[in-house]
């Protein structure tokens, strides 16, 4: 006999007892129900009324007498049972059914869950307690139980800590070593370079003189043209886009369409090759981008069923196209514009080397305009160019060091600058110290005009000279001839560093107009005229 079964006949025990209270207590009631009522025997005074009532009421009464007869039998049947099985003998069977268990569960040993010895008075104490009592002893337990997993969670994490703890004193010892003396850096890991983290800052002339691979596929012209810009052989805003525009008229005609291929998909990407290599030598000009822009979209104008022959045609007849109407005749057309506006014996002042400000300067001379040329500028060589160009045209000049510009300013009539592009907030991208020249013209109040081709607009926005710095060669801004001069051996003097920034950006409110081959616009009208060279040429 295992545990459950014993459990189950005490258990059927109580409810047999707790029945047979619940039948005495019913035959008590019925028995005052018998006595009280007043149906169940009729007074001789309602025997006249009976004999009224129809068969109906007879009937249910009838009935009635009959259900009180049957709870009366049920009541005396249970009375006898009451009797022949006493309180005590109850009780003691369910002592003996214990013991049983008992006894069984010491024979089987630890097979059995043990089962806690019940007595009499165990069974009348559970039985007085109330749901509320036994309800708070269970919550009682409850909360115990989980104060020791808490405590057990406690003690588990407390030893989990000190073990991390511990992992982490020996990783340390174990990673500790003996210091290492630091390195003595070199004369040039010690220079402080500036703007070494602007992504528009020119590399070093040397280093980019190194990467060139002269055994790659790259094309001649290509190759010449990199080394050109990065030793600044070829300078100005329109020098630099037509030796692009002639490189790249050199590998259309050399170009040869892989087999498999389209001719516009494949020289797009011959393009794409070239145009990234010169790009890594010296940052692109406005009017190169702006070049190569319009060559890309008319390359997808092609029809796609066009001969290769016939496509490197119309590709070289358009790059001749655009070089003679957007720099030759635009430079006529803005020539023309600046030549009404000298008067004779007008100074007019530049700065620096154009080749756009040299046509106007010459082709005002030879109209037989009576006017002086000043030249401002340094000890750089650009000035010196312009000074040199002009004098072999046969125009009167005159060169001004920049540092006495502002006192020379009284006597200059008019200021014309060339520029290397005009952004779209209308500020002036120019050769450095152009913006000094525009201060010292606006204290004068003198005019100050720029000339500027339409397809040097561009679409980017500067709002100080660091932001688009591209720096020249520091070489440039030493006295080679001073042989006492503080600069002659600046790469080896850790403490002195040599900027040569090579353009600066002059504020709208400076500039007086902008002369271009369209019209003479003010700066702020640069968006207008972007917008027009989109629709008409696709730039």
């Amino acid at each position: 006999m295992s545990a459950k079964d014993s459990t189950e006949m005490s258990r059927e025990n109580i409810k047999a007892a707790r029945e047979a209270k619940k039948l005495a207590k019913q035959k008590a009631k019925g028995k005052k129900g018998d006595v009280s009522t007043p149906t169940n025997v009729p007074d001789k005074e309602n025997k006249d009324c009976a004999q009224k009532t129809t068969t109906d009421n007879t009937t249910q009464n009838t009935k009635i007498v009959k259900q009180n007869e049957a709870t009366a039998k049920r009541s005396e049947s249970v009375d006898e049972v009451d009797k022949a099985v006493p309180k005590a003998e109850k009780i003691k069977s369910s002592t003996s059914i214990i013991a049983k268990v008992d006894s069984v569960v010491k024979k089987q040993g630890d097979k059995t869950t043990p089962v806690t010895d019940m007595t009499v008075k165990d069974i009348a104490e559970e039985s007085a307690k109330s749901k509320a009592e036994l309800k708070a002893e269970r919550r009682a337990k409850q909360e115990a139980q989980r104060a020791a997993k808490q405590a057990a969670a406690e003690k588990v994490a407390g030893k989990e800590k000190k073990k991390d703890e511990v992992d982490k004193k020996e990783e340390k010892v174990a990673k500790s070593k003996p210091v290492e003396k630091p390195k003595a850096k070199t004369m040039s890991a010690q220079k402080m370079n500036w703007f070494g983290r602007n992504p528009l800052v020119e590399h070093n002339r040397e280093e980019a003189l190194k990467n060139i691979a002269l055994n790659s596929n790259m094309h001649p012209s290509i190759v010449k043209l990199g080394v050109q810009l990065a030793t600044h052989v070829v300078t100005g805003a329109n020098a630099k886009c037509v030796a692009l525009l002639d490189a790249l008229k050199k590998v259309i005609r050399d170009y040869s369409l892989p087999a498999r291929t389209e001719f516009g998909r494949g020289l797009e990407a011959q393009l794409s090759r070239c145009a990234e290599y010169l790009w890594a030598l010296r940052p692109p000009a406005a009017a190169q981008l702006t070049a190569l822009s319009h060559l890309r979209r008319y390359l997808t104008q092609l029809p796609a069923d066009v001969h290769e022959f016939d496509a490197k045609k119309k590709l070289q007849e358009e790059i001749d196209r655009y070089i003679r109407e957007q720099i030759d005749m635009a430079g006529e057309a803005i020539s023309i514009a600046v030549r009404q506006k000298i008067s004779d014996g007008d100074s007019i002042l530049t700065y620096g080397c154009s080749s756009l400000i040299e046509r106007i300067l010459c082709d005002a001379h030879a109209a037989g305009a009576d006017f002086t040329a000043v030249v401002a500028g340094s000890r750089s060589a650009p000035a010196r160019e312009m000074l040199r160009r002009l004098l072999a045209r046969g125009v009167c000049t005159v060169y001004v060091d920049v540092a006495s510009l502002g006192s020379y300013m009284r006597q200059v009539s008019k200021v014309v600058l060339g520029c290397e592009s005009l952004l779209a907030n209308g500020a002036v991208l120019a050769r450095a110290g152009s913006l000094g020249v525009a201060l010292a013209a606006r204290a004068r109040n003198v005019p100050v005009l720029v000339a500027c081709e339409t397809h040097k607009f561009s679409d980017r926005v500067h709002t100080d000279t660091i932001a688009c710095a591209e720096c020249g060669d520091p070489d440039d801004l030493i006295d080679k001839t001073d042989e006492n001069s503080p600069l002659k051996d600046w790469k080896s003097n850790p403490n002195l560093n040599v900027f040569n920034l090579m353009y600066d950006v002059t504020p709208s409110s400076l500039v007086t107009a902008v002369v271009t081959e369209l019209a003479i616009l003010p700066c702020t009208s640069a968006p207008v005229v972007l917008r027009y060279k989109m629709s008409e040429y696709g730039i």
